[in-house]
């Protein structure tokens, strides 16, 4: 069966009587995982938090950290493989890669009177 691997964003707002905002927050991050029995497992990074923010300004949620290292070698059949020599005919290369997600959030509160024209 098919399953999407999404960037997901949940927000919950509440609105104060000072007019400032509380923000339940969840942010789940799915990638592909180890191929299990030829199906793909879905990995999910999982980051939840509650702010209280003023209306209008800005939150940056950041925390899910992705990390990967690659290793490959390319060599000419047979040349690659004699000792000493084969150094010359193989090339190794050694990627590692890291990454933060950040996401920014800015919630504004949107007064009555903007819908008061439409009936």
């Amino acid at each position: 069966s098919f399953k999407e691997a999404v960037l997901k964003l949940k927000v919950t707002p509440q609105i104060t009587p000072d007019e400032s905002l509380i923000l339940d927050l969840t942010v789940s991050k799915d990638s592909v995982g180890d191929i299990i029995a030829g199906t793909p497992s879905i990995n999910t990074r999982k980051v939840k938090t509650r702010v209280l923010v003023n209306n209008g300004e800005t939150v940056v949620l950041g925390g899910i950290f992705e990390e990967s290292k690659n290793h490959s070698l390319n060599k000419v059949p047979l040349l690659g493989d004699i000792p000493g020599l084969g150094y010359f005919f193989r090339n190794k290369i050694n990627r590692s890669t890291k990454a933060e997600l950040l996401i920014f959030v800015t919630p504004k509160i949107l007064q009555e009177s903007l819908g008061a024209g439409l009936k």
